[in-house]
């Protein structure tokens, strides 16, 4: 009989990056052109402007989260220093390096992107948000089973 790990993501991790694709969607398809050709409050358009920023920084890092946390669990499982608060970083460090690089134009992957403070302050707001939500709630669990 061997021991078999298995990861189980939290809910809420679900929700947020649903819920984060849904609104940058809804952002994108209706708020936004209904926000830009109605000329409402400067104050909106930044936000409507500025979202994706957030809503990537907060997707892509819990994306990196779950692809490290995997590759931990998978080929590091005896690397028993390496803490899950280590893997939250290492996935916040590596999204804020794209994300922020991105809006710096240090590398231009993604999209032609053009360098606006607010979109800058989204993302690090974004990157902080997901860092310190995983840190406070976790992001998976780690459950036993027997294989026979």
């Amino acid at each position: 009989m061997t021991e078999n790990k298995k990861i189980k993501i939290k809910p809420y991790v679900i929700y947020l990056f649903v819920g984060m694709f849904v609104m940058f969607a809804l952002n994108k398809l209706l708020l936004r052109p209904f926000v830009l050709q109605n000329d409402l409050a400067n104050a909106l358009q930044v936000m409507v402007l500025s979202f994706p920023n957030f809503a990537e920084a907060v997707m892509g890092t819990m994306v990196l989260t779950g692809i490290l946390f995997r590759v931990k669990h998978i080929t590091l499982q005896k690397v028993t220093f390496l803490q899950p608060g280590h893997v939250f970083l290492a996935a916040a460090i590596l999204a804020a390096i794209y994300v922020i690089f991105g809006e710096l134009r240090v590398h231009n992957l993604g999209n032609n992107n053009t360098y606006d403070p607010n979109d800058l302050i989204a993302s690090v707001i974004g990157l902080n948000l997901a860092y310190f939500t995983v840190r406070k709630f976790g992001f998976a669990t780690i459950h036993e089973s027997a294989k026979n």
